[in-house]
């Protein structure tokens, strides 16, 4: 996330819970104008406490992880009617978050192929432990069950 895309996200925060400028401001301990400058997207550098703070005043988590791949780091090899038995949570939580539609239709596979549900399973647990946190985790959780009866209307119509 850069630096523009905090101030915009910031300034619908600030909006949402009422605030004006100056509270905000004088809340987060920076001035009025640098305020309304980063929320326009002006400022090409603003100290990391400064943001840290303005997060802060308003309930915003700032937080530093490995960015978000369009793809995942690797093929989803580990998609095949052969290696869906040994899925790992950690494989399922690449998939659901790294993979794309497809790859989110092959899960799917494996998991209406896999006779004992570990699988689904394994899949409907990661997608409760990470549709909090993560955008494409909850929109794989609310696409789950419209993947997998979309998987039964296909098998059923291949059969």
């Amino acid at each position: 996330m850069d630096l523009r895309t905090i101030g915009r996200l910031i300034a619908e925060r600030r909006g949402a819970k009422g605030l004006t400028l100056q509270q905000l401001a004088t809340a987060a301990g920076v001035g009025r104008s640098t305020l309304a400058a980063f929320e326009g997207g002006k400022i090409r550098e603003l100290g990391f406490g400064k943001v840290e703070r303005l997060c802060a005043a308003l309930d915003l988590v700032l937080e530093v992880r490995p960015p978000a791949l369009d793809a995942p780091l690797m093929a989803h090899r580990h998609i095949t009617e052969a290696a869906g038995r040994d899925l790992t949570k950690a494989a399922i939580e690449d998939i659901i978050t790294r993979g794309d539609f497809p790859a989110w239709r092959g899960l799917v596979q494996v998991m209406r192929a896999d006779r004992s549900g570990q699988i689904v399973r394994r899949a409907r647990e990661v997608s409760a432990a990470l549709r909090k946190q993560d955008a494409r985790a909850h929109a794989f959780a609310l696409l789950m069950p419209d993947l997998l009866r979309a998987e039964d209307s296909r098998r059923a119509a291949r059969g």
